[in-house]
């Protein structure tokens, strides 16, 4: 007599690309803190970012913002990363060339409606991120000129009016793979120029700018990971 036993075969199959692919992101968000005790001034819907030392021994920092986690599938590993900004405007009689650093920023900070040509800002609105706070009028941040790393991801010598680029390197690539896997912990970068000598100040094109090939840029290539399709249990037959 021969007897059929049923079996369940599991089955699980990967599917998908695992091609490189190459990505352009605009910033969802920029600013400039523009040093003051009181953090009046913010530009959140300006054309420009300002970054370094005015005339007046004033400061600038710009804060730059990428959403990574809705542009790449979750579970892609980050092959290089590079970060494309245009000047537009140097100081007069400037001081020789200056590196101006990325440092991956520790706090959430936002862009108001704030909107001032030029480097000296204008009245900080509601969620401007400033010297001072994180979303104006209340919220701050815990160091004035913002809550950044003092690793740098990444170090560009800038001149004159051009196009500059920072990266690719492996900080950089660790930085947004971390934005990618956590993207709570996603809160962009802050550009540093050198704040050691005055005129050092450069005007950078802001994601506002009128000229859209100028507006930040973060070209991103990563691997999209295999997808797994859920196991499928199949009858098997078997007989004896």
């Amino acid at each position: 007599m021969k007897i059929l036993l049923i079996a369940l075969l599991s089955i699980s199959v990967s599917v998908g690309s695992t091609e490189a692919a190459t990505i352009n992101l605009i910033a969802t968000k920029d600013n400039t803190l523009i040093e003051n005790v009181e953090g009046s001034f913010s530009n959140g819907a300006g054309e420009f970012l300002f970054v370094g030392k005015t005339d007046d021994s004033e400061l600038r920092r710009a804060v730059l913002h990428f959403d990574i986690a809705d542009a790449i599938p979750a579970g892609s590993t980050i092959n290089s990363v590079i970060l494309h900004l245009s000047v537009t405007r140097a100081a007069n009689n400037k001081p020789a060339s200056e590196n101006v650093e990325l440092h991956k920023l520790l706090a959430s900070w936002g862009e108001g409606s704030s909107n001032s040509a030029g480097g000296g800002g204008a009245a900080s609105t509601t969620d401007d991120a400033t010297w001072i706070h994180r979303f104006y009028p209340s919220e701050l941040w815990t160091n004035a000129g913002g809550d950044f790393s003092a690793t740098v991801s990444a170090s560009t010598l800038v001149d004159d009016i051009g196009s500059y680029t920072w990266g690719s390197n492996s900080k950089m690539v660790a930085d947004v793979q971390e934005w990618l896997d956590t993207p709570s912990d996603n809160f962009g970068w802050l550009l540093l120029g050198d704040e050691s000598f005055n005129r050092s100040t450069r005007q950078f094109a802001s994601k506002e700018n009128s000229n859209e090939a100028l507006r930040p840029v973060l070209t991103v290539d990563y691997t999209p990971s295999l997808a797994i399709v859920p196991t499928v249990e199949l009858p098997l037959l078997l007989s004896e």
